[in-house]
């Protein structure tokens, strides 16, 4: 065993030894008695990390912080929750102090806008919206509106790089890591598998364009939590979007060097820097046989930007939409929006106006869009809808009259209660790969042990993070975001926990993704002494037993 290995077990037994122990220590040396000190003390702050079975980075590293803000006098609660439940409590209802969150590398993120608009922007701060820390700054909408308008990338990469000067001052969310994801598969399975940056196995192109070997005929997917629905206006998860965007077709898909192309459109045309006509391919279908529609388009932008609340940053921009030839239509836009082509073109769902029209009214106990389950969804993409038992397993089979048909006949989604239930389903060759980094001591593991299991690895564009309800005390006020920053341990995070399978990281937009990242912001992290010099500059006090109390009014 390797000395780091010993390092990062003795590290992580101390973690658990934290873990057990600081509710007890809590409660004994942080009492209510107020000795020495005006104001009142600090709120206990609710720290929810996933499970460690679902995400053993997460867990760990929520570990490692709140030890380090237990240490600067914060009462701090680890509270380990189900992936699926931080989804809809933290993600969808904002019910949160603080959590731990990794926003996946999806293909349509690589453009800067998503991280620096959709995150971040006030006007999507809305419960099911993607600013769900509430972060509101007048300077940062500038900026980030700024992006959107100019087509020049020389141009627009000063407003980029102004969204992450304003967003790391101002900490609404602490980065901590980029994560190198390392899948592990089934070699003798493919003769290719096909990745792309940030998403590695769980990529489109894995699905649609992977070759299969022998007589394989299925492409067999571990993924460590259920899908929460096959709703097109929802889907704040990755792994929703991801299953979603195979049955699905959108006008244009990210190809694997990160570019925009035409998917379901067959040409697009920018008339001008607010005018774009899309045309649309000819003898295109349903999974229900029944023709799809310029029409069918039209209305998916339409509905989609009336009813979803994740696709309202990319829907925006659209002022109307014409309807001028039999496959053609052209979209009017607001103002001029760079990123259209990627963001609105690259990630509306194409769904029929002939089920989705009835939906809410024409159906019982339905009051929303956001309610409908959509159990047998009817999409165009590369793969339809068989069936799907929850907890167990969801099927998806190619759809042979696909312009884009799958190498595989084939799609099984097998949702694992833990990371070891998956890594024994690959191990035992019942599933050919995982679209998920398993952790540190697993990878290693199979890569010196198991040999006929390969791993995949990708730089990932996402990033590791900690979110602060911003509407909440504390958390309100930035030398306290600023403390807490500064105590988190990240480069022992990338090390320890990790095993250097990632980076530091102090901004939204990754490393990896060079064009767009900006290396001049202000750096937070490891260093505890500065996190209590920042409080007690602002006024913060300790009372005798060590709990920090806010400063006198």
């Amino acid at each position: 065993m390797s000395d780091e290995s010993v390092k990062r077990r003795d590290v992580m037994k101390g973690v658990a030894t934290v873990a057990a122990v600081a509710p007890v220590a809590t409660a004994g040396c942080l009492g209510d008695d107020d000795t020495g000190v005006d104001g009142e003390p600090v709120e206990e702050i609710e720290l929810i990390v996933t499970t460690a079975d679902y995400d053993p980075v997460r867990y760990e590293f929520g570990q490692l912080i709140a030890d380090n803000w237990r240490e600067l006098g914060f009462d701090v609660d680890v509270n380990p929750t189900a992936w699926n439940t931080i989804v809809d409590t933290a993600m969808d209802q904002q019910d949160f102090d603080a959590f731990t969150l990794n926003w996946g590398g999806r293909a349509e993120r690589i453009d800067p806008d998503i991280f620096c608009y959709d995150l971040h922007h006030s006007s999507q701060t809305e419960l099911g919206a993607r600013n769900q820390v509430n972060f509101e700054n007048e300077e940062y909408d500038e900026a980030a509106e700024a992006q959107r308008r100019l087509y020049d990338d020389e141009e627009r990469r000063e407003q980029v790089y102004r969204c992450q000067e304003i967003f790391a001052e101002e900490q609404p969310r602490t980065p901590i890591a980029n994560q190198e994801q390392i899948m592990p598969y089934l070699a003798d399975a493919f003769d290719e598998v096909v990745t792309m940056m940030g998403e590695g196995l769980m990529s489109f192109w894995t699905a649609v364009d992977s070759e299969p070997a022998g007589g394989n005929s299925e492409l067999r997917l571990g993924y460590p939590s259920e899908v929460n629905n096959l709703n097109p206006a929802d889907g704040q998860a990755t792994h929703d979007q991801q299953t979603m965007r195979l049955i699905y077709d959108r006008l244009m898909r990210i190809n694997t060097d990160g570019v925009a192309e035409e998917w379901l459109a067959e040409s697009v045309e920018e008339v001008d820097d607010t005018t774009i006509e899309v045309t649309i391919r000819d003898g295109q279908s349903w999974h229900d046989g029944e023709e799809l529609t310029v029409e069918d388009v039209k209305f998916s932008f339409e509905y989609l930007g009336e009813h979803s609340p994740v696709l309202d940053a990319a829907t925006d921009p659209v002022e109307d939409i014409e309807i001028v030839g039999d496959r053609t239509l052209r979209f009017d836009l607001d103002e001029p929006f760079a990123p259209f082509l990627a963001v609105s073109l690259g990630q509306v769902f194409i769904i029929p106006e002939h089920i989705w029209a009835e939906i809410p009214d024409g159906m019982d106990d339905v009051n929303s869009p956001l309610d409908f389950d959509n159990p047998e969804p009817v999409g165009s993409g590369p793969f339809q809808f068989v069936d799907w038992q929850r907890d167990e397993q969801m099927v998806l089979e190619a759809n042979e009259d696909h312009f884009n048909t799958p190498n595989v006949e084939t799609m099984i989604k097998v949702p694992g209660a833990d990371m070891s239930t998956l890594v024994r389903l690959l191990e035992d060759e019942e599933i050919n790969m995982i679209g998920w980094v398993p952790g540190p001591d697993t990878v290693n593991r199979l890569e010196e042990d198991v040999d006929h299991v390969e791993n995949s690895s990708i730089e990932d564009h996402g990033w590791y993070h900690i979110n602060y309800q911003l509407e909440r005390p504390p958390f309100d006020d930035k030398d306290v975001r600023h403390a807490l920053a500064h105590a988190i341990p990240k480069q022992d995070i990338v090390d320890v926990v990790m095993d250097g399978m990632g980076t530091v990281t102090h901004s939204q937009i990754a490393e990896v993704n060079e064009f767009w990242h900006n290396p001049d912001v202000m750096e937070f992290g490891d260093d505890i002494d500065r996190a209590r010099d920042v409080l007690e500059e602002a006024g913060y006090q300790w009372d005798d037993d060590g709990r920090i109390h806010y400063p006198a009014e």
